[in-house]
């Protein structure tokens, strides 16, 4: 999404990236973030991951914090939640270039751009493909990483518009899994057991590998309870090609932790600002019929 300005910085510009990386999802970021290491290793820059166990807002204004006090010349991250604001917005008081991905630390921050999906749109997006999948009527379930993360709630609120809107769709529980694949598949296992009649669980943040896993440790044929969720990873589309799996929505985590950093670059040691304040990355729907050619093995 961004290509580096070919000069090399005058002095030594320290760039750190700020993400959890307790899951594939924050795995295929580091990705990104460290192919932008090598892209600018030889003009003058150093990336730094500071890894955060998990998607506590406190944690992360730790590590901002810390990175302000290193005396960083820029932050790219994970952006939360708006509890985040304040943190975001003292590193930028602070002079540091912040610039967020995934989600935004709040309506009002200071951080200067941001890429990553629309939260809301995305979530209108998948939940429209499983009320395709069901004919608009059945019991379904959802289960969100966290309902402190601004990210997820876009999506979960997002597909509730949608939902909400079909009144022979019924919704048997929300749940959180905090973004872990064994948290999901317990809570499918207890789906099952309580709710005979299911057709239809949304995952809208990480672990859905861990709710198709359940589906088929069951002893569920392929497509019999729809499931659908987020992210092209290597763990998801294994499911989809299965059939447990039914529809998943990308959002291009690898240059969620490519193009900020870049970008980052760019500004500091060129003067070139992102193309938009907001970089927005649409995304693709791949299912079981269509994944060899989505994402082709």
């Amino acid at each position: 999404m961004v290509l580096p300005a070919d000069v090399v910085a005058e002095k030594q510009i320290r760039i750190a990236t700020i993400m959890v990386q307790n899951n594939p999802f924050g795995m295929a970021v580091k990705e990104g973030t460290d192919f932008a290491g090598k892209v600018l290793a030889d003009r003058n820059v150093k990336v730094d991951w500071i890894s955060v166990p998990d998607f506590d807002a406190k944690k992360f204004e730790e590590a901002i914090d810390n990175a302000i006090t290193a005396q960083y010349d820029a932050i790219t991250l994970f952006g939360v939640s708006e509890a985040l604001q304040p943190a975001v917005d003292r590193a930028v008081n602070e002079g540091l270039l912040v610039y967020t991905f995934n989600t935004e630390p709040g309506d009002n921050s200071k951080r200067q751009a941001y890429w990553g999906q629309d939260g809301y749109a995305g979530g209108q997006k998948i939940g429209q493909a499983l009320v395709d999948q069901l004919n608009g009527e059945g019991e379904y379930a959802i289960i969100t990483g966290s309902f402190a993360v601004l990210g997820h709630e876009l999506r979960r609120q997002g597909a509730r518009s949608i939902f909400d809107q079909n009144p022979n769709m019924k919704l048997v529980g929300e749940f959180e899994n905090q973004d872990k694949g064994e948290e999901a598949y317990n809570i499918v296992q207890n789906l099952l057991t309580s709710n005979p009649n299911l057709k239809g669980i949304y995952v809208t943040a990480g672990g859905p590998f861990g709710a198709a896993k359940a589906l088929k440790d069951a002893g569920k044929a392929p497509g019999e309870i729809k499931l659908v969720a987020h992210d092209w990873l290597d763990e998801t589309i294994a499911y989809v090609r299965e059939g447990y799996i039914t529809a998943v929505l990308d959002q291009d985590p690898f240059n969620q932790g490519y193009a900020p950093v870049v970008a980052a670059f760019n500004k500091l040691a060129a003067g070139i600002d992102p193309e938009q304040e907001i970089n927005w990355i649409e995304g693709d729907i791949a299912t079981p019929e269509n994944v060899n050619e989505k994402v082709p093995q």
